[in-house]
Formats: structure tokens, sequence, C-alpha cells
């Protein structure tokens, strides 16, 4: 199924993700995990990922001409109203109203929750497991990148679902 998680520092959000697309218990091949919306970023894992960027980028650009710059709020709102229709669980990061850093997981059932940490995917378990142990809720965003990478890979030498190949969005302080 592939593995995304994402965690909030001091200095900023981390998305991360890798690339394996599993069908049936084998994998099929590779795709995108993570996306990059200018200061909006998104990880997502399910049944029709392509289908929901699509249709993600499609609200943002709208809301952008009509409201203006994307909020954490609406985003999340956004990849809500889209998660359950895509059967899609994903985590979305965006400045809040003064600025600030913010991430979001939307399960596929479109509930939001406010997390420093976060995982969906096969290598859940695994990868929140790694995430736990050395969050450091003050570091910077690369230390955060770097941990980011090494739960992933924690996650691969024991998911056959989870690859080596790694996406990463970035979202500065």
């Amino acid at each position: 199924m592939s593995t995304i998680l994402g965690l909030s520092v001091a200095g900023g959000v981390a998305l991360a993700g890798d690339r394996v697309v599993t069908s049936g218990g084998h994998v099929r091949g590779t795709r995108t995990h993570v996306f990059d919306f200018d200061t909006l970023g998104v990880a997502a894992v399910g049944d029709d990922v392509d289908g929901f960027v699509d249709r993600l980028e499609n609200e943002i650009r709208s809301y952008r001409t009509e409201r203006g710059p994307v909020r954490i709020i609406p985003f999340a709102r956004m990849a809500s109203d889209l998660a359950a229709e895509f059967d899609v669980s994903a985590l979305v990061a965006a400045p809040d109203e003064s600025g600030d850093p913010c991430l979001r997981s939307v399960a596929a059932d479109g509930s939001v929750t406010d997390d420093a940490v976060a995982a969906f995917g096969s290598g859940t378990s695994l990868a929140l497991g790694a995430l736990e142990a050395g969050h450091d809720p003050d570091a910077t965003l690369d230390a955060a990148v770097t941990l980011a990478r090494d739960a992933l890979a924690s996650a691969a030498e024991r998911d056959p679902g989870t690859g080596d190949d790694v996406d990463v969005y970035r979202l500065s302080a």
C-alpha cells in the first residue's frame, strides 16, 4: 500500500512517503505519494490517489482565485471532503492564519485530527514507533526530515508494502 508520514517541529512541518504501489500483496510499480502545491503539501495513500490529488489541486486553484491564500483549516476541509469519495487517507501541511506551519491528518472517512506526528499506510505502526521515539518538538526542519527518512527506512525493513525510494515535502516556519 505504501506508507506516508508527517511530523511537526519548531522548524516547520515535514511530509514524507515512499513510492511503492502494491496490489494483492504484490509490488505493482511506483508512484508519487507526496505532492507540493507551493505553500501547501499533501501526502496521500489509498485507492485513488491520482483522482484525489487532481480534484484537490482544482479545489486549491479555485479557492486561491476566489479567496486568496489557502490556510490549514480550509485546506484540511478540502482534503476531508474528498477523502471518503476517493477512499484516501492524507496528511496535509499548510500555514495557519498567523503563518505558522500546521499538520493535519485526514482519515479515509473524512475525519480530521491535529497531530504532531502521524502516519498512514501499510507501515503505519512501524513508522509511528520510530517517529514517536525520535520526535523532538523543538527540532529543526532538517532534523525532522532526517527522522522522517529514518522512520520510513525502518518501516521498509519490516513491511513489504513500504519501499526505499522516498519523497519529502518541507514547509518551513
